[in-house]
């Protein structure tokens, strides 16, 4: 049995092993495509250290350009401020 999120419910499910409809092992994760019993869609689930470490230094990154552009948005505003 696993436990799965159906992102288009946003339900948790229990689904038996029957329902995996493939497992593919990649060199930085394992991914499940499992039949969801709430929506009928197969969805891909991938777990693995590294992926999640991966998953973690991009959203790092994003988070560190979302931040530089609000600062040049802001000393942009302020530019045009002190011109004005």
């Amino acid at each position: 049995m696993l436990l799965i999120t159906c992102p288009v419910a946003q339900t948790d499910e229990l689904v038996p092993d029957r329902r995996i409809r493939s497992i593919v092992n990649h060199p930085t994760h394992v991914a499940l495509s499992v039949e969801c019993p709430t929506c009928g869609s197969v969805h891909v689930y991938r777990t693995g250290r590294r992926w999640e470490e991966a998953r973690r230094r991009v959203a790092e990154a994003d988070a560190r350009a979302v931040t530089a552009a609000a600062t040049a948005a802001s000393a942009r505003t302020a530019q045009e401020l002190s011109r004005a």
